[in-house]
């Protein structure tokens, strides 16, 4: 008797059988529950649920003291702390009120030896708080051993405590005021030197030029400068004394000025890497030399005011700057409407007798950024083409609204321009 066995035939599978199968595979992936969620996150360490907490406003990360006993002390420890009552109104008095409550309590509740590594206060438009109240929470912080304070204070005036606070403070290194009004005398504190390294000031009123440049000063260690609309309240006249001329700030590395010109030249001279200056009207100040400026950045945006003698002023900031190897022009805007039909009259140029030194000797590289081709852009350009004896590369990058055809006839002025570097227009 013989038994027959016939070879199985693979089964072949239809593309909707295929498909539904590969659901059902997708579907039984495994997902995690929310409670292995925070099991994952509650087995970190303190130190990164710490450093995790202090990017949060410090109102959010208080609300996860809720979640564990755990989370008490760790919302406590955080470095950072950041207050918010900007979009507080009228309407929300209690939510205020309880979030007043708790700034103190979080103050208070810190342990006195723990420093606090940035401090952000940004008040409320409405004067939900006493002015007097908050200063004093500011330098409660600023007793905590605070190395960031940045604070948004709405025009808030601030005290002679307060003012004092910060120059005494033996561990703040970087300091942002916004909208805030100084109004106090800068005290004379003895045997003292703040070891503040960065300063931003935006909007923020001073009585007089003398308090603006005592207050930069009282910061001898100062490396990094950013001022935008800086101003005096109310506005004067500025004649800097002789004796004046040579303070500066010695160790300042780079300085930003943006809308004005009330915070005196003298003072940045000592700027050892970067000056960017920001133009929105017409600059008479005196050019003081320095020394060991390395980059140079000119913003010109004089929303269509008359300055016939720019050029004249950029130059006589080249003759100033003997290390200078980098040099950016911008032109933001026009400064005259339909500038081309009034160059004769608006505009003003005249080589110099005597080649800046950082011409000869030092400068690499300029860019010069929205160029139109009037008549003093197109003197400058041929004259640092021509008097640089060292420069590598010059880079042109025209206008975005000029026609092709007046680029065309830019690009064959200047390539007629003798010259030793690599020109590039765009």
């Amino acid at each position: 008797m013989s038994t027959k066995f016939s070879k199985k035939q693979p089964q072949r599978l239809s593309s909707s059988t295929l498909s539904s199968k590969k659901k059902k595979q997708r579907l039984s992936i495994p997902t995690r529950t929310g409670e292995e969620d925070d099991s994952r996150v509650s087995s970190l360490p303190d130190s990164i649920l710490c450093n995790i907490l202090s990017f949060l406003p410090t109102k959010e990360a208080v609300a996860t003291t809720i979640l564990s006993k755990r989370w008490k002390p760790l919302c406590l420890s955080v470095s950072t702390l950041d207050f918010n009552l900007y979009n507080l109104s009228r309407r929300t008095m209690k939510t205020a009120a309880d979030l007043s409550r708790l700034v103190n309590s979080v103050m208070l509740s810190r342990h006195d030896t723990l420093p606090i590594q940035t401090f952000r206060l940004k008040c409320c438009p409405f004067r939900i708080w006493d002015a007097d109240d908050i200063i004093e929470l500011i330098i409660s912080a600023i007793q905590r051993r605070t190395q960031t304070l940045e604070l948004n204070m709405m025009f808030i005036d601030v005290h002679n405590n307060f003012v004092s606070s910060l120059f005494t403070c033996r561990t703040l290194t970087v300091l942002k005021l916004k909208n805030l009004t100084i109004r106090e005398d800068i005290p004379q504190i003895n045997n003292n030197i703040s070891p503040l390294k960065t300063l931003h000031l935006e909007t923020v009123f001073f009585v007089t030029h003398t308090h603006l440049i005592n207050f930069l000063l009282t910061f001898p260690l100062l490396e990094e400068l950013e001022a935008n609309d800086v101003l005096i309240t109310p506005p004067t006249i500025f004649v800097p004394k002789k004796a004046d001329k040579v303070k500066c700030l010695s160790n300042l590395v780079t300085a930003k000025l943006s809308g004005n010109e009330l915070i005196p030249l003298f003072l940045l001279s000592g700027a050892h890497t970067s000056l960017i200056i920001k133009l929105t009207r017409p600059c008479f100040v005196e050019v003081p030399v320095f020394y060991n400026l390395t980059q140079l950045e000119i913003f010109s945006d004089l929303k269509l005011q008359s300055w016939p003698k720019k050029w004249i002023w950029i130059l006589e900031m080249l003759q100033n700057t003997p290390k200078l190897q980098h040099l950016i022009i911008h032109e933001v805007s026009q400064e005259i409407e339909n500038g081309n039909d009034h160059e004769e009259e608006y505009s003003w140029w005249e080589d110099p007798k005597i080649v800046p030194e950082c011409l000869s000797s030092h400068l690499k590289t300029c860019l010069f950024r929205n160029y139109r081709g009037n008549k003093c852009e197109l003197q400058f350009a041929e004259y640092v083409m021509r008097s640089s004896k060292v420069l590598i590369n010059m880079t042109i990058h025209c206008a975005c609204d000029i026609y092709l055809n007046a680029k065309f006839q830019m690009l064959q002025k200047l390539s007629l321009c003798p010259r030793v570097c690599k020109f590039v227009f765009e």
